[in-house]
């Protein structure tokens, strides 16, 4: 056998292996997909709900007309994309508050994200909490393939194509930071899962993880775990998580809402609200303390404010609202 044929029968067995492997997951996630279907046709709405933000479906939100068509063909167009930024770049904002406490804040944002809507998620991100906010910038490769990128990291539990360099941003910034906050929106919770999984399986860095603090919005991720050696040693959830999310926004509910047993941190829903989109339909909602009856960790950092050292939530995952 000619020996490009011999690493194409390789791969395919690899894929049939993995398809066989996965096959209760598969079948899971066809009929949570089948059952929260009607779902999908209010991921855009309500439009224009929140006035105060910067929505994601506004031209004029955008630099120049450039950039809304980039926005709109790569969603459309299938290719093989780069990361705009995996963690070069930072939003900062007007009045940046002067921290008690050093810290860094990273965003990683959904699928379908050209770079200028993940650049206006992660600025709005930035003038609502007053902090400088730094990218991990998943690129789209089009609307299919984000589909099935998701469904090989997720339900096939294969890698997804940024966490391993990501990995390495999050590591220098929880080594020179007393606070890492990393807020994640849909498929970029899948990332940030597997971050979380390779920074607690390498000794040299899992102590680092009682500094990081995730903030999960519309997740899709169906796992995320805790360390309950480091949780017992600080005193709090490590690391310690909070997700956001909409009742019936498809994302979340075949996501985090369906998942409570797998995933660490406390779930903070609004089950009546309808929309997927990060600025649109949870920003202004999220600082308003809607979710959480101002409750969360996250509410508390809100227009440059500082949680306290105690300001923790819940050793357990559970639906707190």
């Amino acid at each position: 056998m000619h020996p490009s044929g011999a690493v194409m029968l390789r791969k395919t067995g690899k894929r049939v292996r993995r398809l066989v492997d996965h096959r209760s997951a598969i079948r899971r996630d066809v009929m949570l997909g089948l059952r929260h279907a009607p779902d999908l046709f209010r991921t855009l709405t309500p439009l224009g709900s929140e006035p105060t933000v910067a929505s994601e479906l506004n031209p004029r939100n955008y630099n120049s007309f450039g950039e809304l068509v980039t926005a709109g063909y790569q969603v459309l167009l299938p290719a093989a994309r780069e990361s705009f930024s995996q963690g070069t770049l930072t939003c900062r904002p007007p009045r940046p508050v002067q921290e008690a406490h050093s810290s860094r804040w990273f965003f990683i944002n959904g699928a379908m994200s050209a770079p200028p809507v993940a650049l206006l998620n992660a600025g709005e991100l930035a003038r609502t909490f007053q902090r400088p906010v730094t990218l991990i910038h998943t690129p789209t490769w089009g609307f299919l393939r984000d589909f099935t990128g998701s469904i090989t990291a997720r339900t096939l539990r294969k890698d997804g194509r940024l966490s391993r360099p990501a990995v390495y941003v999050l590591q220098q910034a929880l080594e020179h930071h007393e606070r890492v906050v990393l807020v994640c929106h849909s498929q970029g919770t899948i990332v940030a899962s597997y971050l979380v999984r390779a920074l607690l399986r390498h000794a040299a860095t899992r102590h680092l993880v009682s500094r990081l603090e995730l903030y999960s919005v519309g997740g899709v991720a169906d796992s995320l775990q805790m360390d309950p050696a480091l949780t017992a040693q600080a005193g709090h959830p490590v690391p310690y998580v909070e997700h956001f999310a909409n009742g019936h926004d498809f994302f979340a509910a075949v996501g985090i809402l369906s998942h409570l047993d797998s995933t660490a941190g406390t779930v903070f829903c609004i089950p009546e609200r309808t929309g997927h989109l990060f600025n649109e339909h949870y920003l202004a909602g999220i600082a308003r303390g809607d979710y959480c009856n101002r409750r969360s960790r996250l509410y508390r950092y809100v227009r440059g404010r500082e949680p306290g050292e105690t300001d923790f939530i819940s050793l357990h995952p559970r639906k707190a609202a």
